[in-house]
């Protein structure tokens, strides 16, 4: 009798085991559930409060350039790369020329930071004329300054994307619209500084 007790005492402690085991299992689940779905909810909410909504459609930017020169620089103590570059373009179907400077730091993945500025300069023969309303070919300017990061592939070529951040002084010109513009781009750059760049607005 004594070991009948025992037995029946043993495989009780067992079968509560059993379901305080399967309780924490399922307990376990719905937590990471819940969690799930209040992470999601909690980014759901945070993008629609910022109105962080993407829209960038068709590109309105697009530019060709040339590497005019490079140097060779130390940035803390790792090796980077200045160059300065020149080319046209055409935001929004108004021509320019530009110029600016970039300044490339490498990292040990491969892969490369990117940061420069520049200015452009309306043309007098763009398809808007480069001139105001009234009629004059007076040239308008505007400043950039972008952040990318790309890769260097086997061929040489240099992928990159990022972000251009454009400001003017002009308030009534045919460059007025680009002040706090913001372009997301996408790069290439040849092996012999051949340079193209293609640009999305963020709205």
């Amino acid at each position: 009798m004594k070991n009948k007790s025992l037995s029946l005492f043993g495989a009780l402690a067992i079968s509560i085991s059993l379901i305080l085991s399967t309780f924490a299992d399922l307990t376990s689940q719905i937590d990471h559930q819940q969690a799930t779905a209040a992470a999601s909810t909690s980014n759901n909410s945070t993008t629609a409060a910022m109105g962080m909504t993407p829209v960038l459609g068709n590109p309105i930017f697009s530019e060709h350039d040339k590497i005019t020169s490079q140097k060779q620089v130390i940035i803390n103590g790792s090796k980077g790369l200045r160059v300065a570059f020149s080319g046209n373009g055409t935001i929004k179907g108004i021509d320019f020329t530009d110029a600016g400077t970039a300044l490339i730091t490498f990292r040990s993945n491969g892969y490369g930071d990117l940061k420069g500025h520049g200015i452009i300069t309306t043309t007098a023969t763009g398809k808007d004329g480069g001139g105001d309303s009234s009629g004059s070919s007076a040239q308008e300017k505007g400043t950039f300054t972008f952040y990318a990061t790309g890769r260097q592939d086997a061929g040489g070529t240099v992928n990159s994307n990022g972000a251009t951040f454009f400001h003017t002084d002009s308030t009534i010109g045919k460059l007025a619209f680009i002040d706090n513009l913001v372009v997301i781009t996408r790069n290439q750059v040849d092996k012999a500084g051949n340079d193209v760049t293609i640009g999305w607005e963020w709205k």
